[in-house]
C-alpha cells in the first residue's frame, strides 16, 4: 500500500472483490478508534432522540449521500480511502470524491462509531467468472436497525435508484463486518 500525496491509499493492480472487502473492513474497523470519526458521527445525529436508530442510520446516509460526490477510481488502480482522511477533507471544506468502496468504508466506519451492526454485500450485474470465481462490479452496505433487526440497504451510488439496481443484480455475496 502507498501514499500519494495525503489524500489517497492505493491498492494496485487491482486483484478483485476480496481484496477491496478486506480493505474496506480493515479501514473500517480501524476508524471506530479515531476520535475524528466518533465526533464527525455525533456531529451527524446530534439533532435526534436517544435510541431513534433507524434515524441516526437515515441520517448517516443522507450526510454521505449530499456531502461527498461519486467519482470513479483510476483505470488500473483500486484505491480505497481511508475514513479519517475523508473527514479530514470535509473539514477543510472540501467534498471529497468517492466510489462506492470508500463510500462503504465511510459509512461502516460513522456507522460502527455509533455502535451499528453493519455488513458489506457485492452484487455482479452481469455472470462474468474468472478462474471459476464470479466477478462482482459494485459493493454497498447494509446496516441492521436494532430494534426490528431488519437489514437496510445504504447506497449513495445508486441513490433514489437503489431498487432497480438490486433488481439487475445476478449475484450478490455478503460479507460480516461486525
Amino acid at each position: 500500500m502507498k501514499a500519494l500525496g495525503h489524500r489517497v491509499d492505493l491498492e494496485a493492480p487491482f486483484k478483485g472483490a476480496p481484496q477491496t472487502v478486506a480493505l474496506i473492513k480493515k479501514y473500517a474497523l480501524e476508524a471506530q478508534r479515531d476520535p475524528r470519526v466518533r465526533l464527525l458521527a455525533e456531529e451527524i445525529v446530534s439533532g435526534l432522540g436517544s435510541k431513534d436508530y433507524l434515524s441516526e442510520i437515515a441520517a448517516i446516509y443522507y450526510y454521505v449521500l449530499n456531502h461527498t460526490r461519486y467519482a470513479n477510481d483510476p483505470r488500473t488502480v483500486e484505491l480505497v480511502r481511508r475514513p479519517g482522511r475523508i473527514v479530514a477533507e470535509l473539514a477543510s471544506g472540501k467534498t471529497p470524491s468517492l466510489d462506492c468502496d470508500d463510500m462503504v468504508t465511510f459509512q461502516a466506519a460513522l456507522l460502527l462509531a455509533l455502535g451499528r451492526e453493519v455488513r458489506i454485500v457485492t452484487i455482479a450485474f452481469q455472470k462474468v467468472k474468472y478462474q471459476g470465481q464470479i466477478q462482482y462490479s459494485h459493493v454497498y452496505l447494509q446496516a441492521r436497525e436494532p430494534r426490528t433487526a431488519r437489514w437496510l440497504v445504504l447506497d449513495p451510488v445508486a441513490a433514489e435508484e437503489m431498487q432497480q439496481m438490486l433488481n439487475r443484480g445476478k449475484a450478490i455475496k455478503i460479507w460480516p463486518l461486525a
